[in-house]
């Protein structure tokens, strides 16, 4: 589940349309069985994201495995690894209402960044951007 030349096929949009690959890898949260999945895209010798990709970092973990940790220790192992990438910072978004993933975030040093609507390909719904520095 690494891709860190974007040969991958095109990623679809919630709205149907289809966008170049960036460079990334998945890996899944694992306690003896599964639990969830982490996912890290980047594009090379910048922090910037093209429109269509809302941050560097994504996770979801299971539900009958929330609110035990897996998130947050994912996102702490994967953050050395956006910055041996070279990148100085991640930026992780969410919906507003998703209070676990802002006390995930925020358990990983990041900070509410901004609140922004999301492009249209994504419903142009409500989201928060919250920045990470990588140190």
């Amino acid at each position: 589940m690494i891709d860190r030349e974007a040969k991958g096929e095109p990623v679809k949009l919630p709205d149907g349309s289809m966008v170049k690959r960036l460079p990334g890898f998945r890996r899944w949260m694992w306690d003896g069985e599964f639990c969830g999945v982490i996912s890290f895209r980047w594009q090379p010798g910048t922090e910037a994201l093209p429109p269509h990709c809302l941050g560097h970092i994504g996770y979801a973990v299971v539900p009958a495995k929330r609110n035990r940790g897996y998130a947050t220790q994912a996102l702490r192992e994967t953050l050395p690894l956006a910055k041996a990438e070279g990148l100085r910072f991640v930026e992780v978004t969410m919906d507003p209402e998703n209070v676990a993933s802002q006390r995930t975030i925020e358990a990983n040093r990041g900070v509410l960044y901004e609140r922004f609507f999301k492009p249209a390909q994504f419903g142009s719904t409500p989201g928060l951007r919250y920045r990470i520095e990588l140190a």
